[in-house]
């Protein structure tokens, strides 16, 4: 028997799932006769379940003559919607994954694997994968680490911090350079590199800089003014309407002819590895193994 504890008083009480069931019932059935029928059970039984339960809450959960929620019934109905509804899907995903037909995939990744292979590496986990079920959002690098490692997510795929938390097991796939780009346009003759860096404003996201703090700090003192934009697609139009300066990796620059490299600067250049990572001491679902598979056998 499941049970349902609610703190309340001075001892919990412990619901089972079978009278939250009865209770159900009852009211869907709009009759004790009804709820009997439908649960193939004596009406004494269905009368005595809820009679108990109404003692066991110490409230009344239905006026009877005629047969309505009170306020508590109405409120512990919604509980036994929510509890019911998610057992019936716990129990049919153990059901599948027991016969082999279902996994799920729980994968965050950061903007530039997202405009890049995001779409391939889908597509090829679907085509080989097509049983399971995948959820994958596209979030900033920093807020990947710490939903992985809060547990939110399974798996994290974007680039590593300097010092990656040792709780982390990484997988690197890939080796890239991030640079400073602007419009080139936007670098007049004769300027110097620090008037450029004041005359334009700097478009970053964490979804640029997860290994970046500590450079942050500076440019915020080099640069007039600093733009937080997370949309990828976003910040690049923006760069290309000459309205600022952003940091590319080689791969999204090699698509925007119009940009040029700003590298008079220490923080001009960042090396950047990219790769996967989740809890180690979290068991990976099997979805999670495939597409570590899918990945190690990818061309980035």
């Amino acid at each position: 028997k499941r049970q349902h504890l609610i703190s309340g008083g001075s001892m919990p009480v412990h619901l089972e799932t079978h009278e939250i069931r009865v209770f159900k019932t009852v009211y869907e059935e709009n009759g004790f006769n009804r709820a009997a029928e439908k649960l193939f059970v004596t009406q004494s039984a269905v009368s005595q379940t809820v009679a108990n339960l109404e003692h066991k809450l110490d409230t009344l959960l239905f006026q009877r003559k005629p047969l309505q929620l009170t306020e508590a019934g109405m409120r512990l109905l919604h509980y036994a919607q929510t509890v019911l509804s998610e057992e019936d899907t716990v129990l049919s995903d153990l059901s599948n994954i027991k016969n082999g037909v279902l996994s799920t995939l729980h994968l965050a990744m950061n903007s530039t694997v997202n405009h890049l292979f995001g779409a391939s590496l889908i597509d090829r986990f679907c085509t080989a994968h097509p049983l399971t079920r995948i959820k994958v959002s596209v979030l900033p690098s920093r807020q990947i680490i710490t939903a992985v490692s809060s547990e939110l997510w399974e798996l994290g795929l974007g680039p590593f911090q300097k010092t990656m938390p040792a709780r982390f097991k990484t997988i690197p796939l890939f080796e890239e350079t991030r640079h400073l780009v602007i419009r080139k346009d936007k670098i007049k003759p004769g300027a110097s590199a620090e008037d450029v860096l004041h005359d334009n404003p700097l478009i970053v996201s964490q979804l640029d800089d997860p290994d970046l703090r500590p450079t942050l700090d500076k440019l915020r003192d080099s640069f007039g003014t600093i733009w937080e934009v997370n949309d990828l697609e976003l910040r690049l139009a923006l760069v290309n309407q000459g309205l600022g300066m952003t940091y590319l990796d080689d791969k999204i620059l090699e698509e925007q002819p119009g940009l040029g490299i700003i590298n008079h600067f220490p923080f001009s250049t960042i090396p950047l590895t990219y790769g996967i990572y989740y809890r180690r001491d979290k068991q990976l679902l099997k979805g999670g193994h495939q597409f570590i598979r899918i990945c190690e056998a990818f061309s980035f």
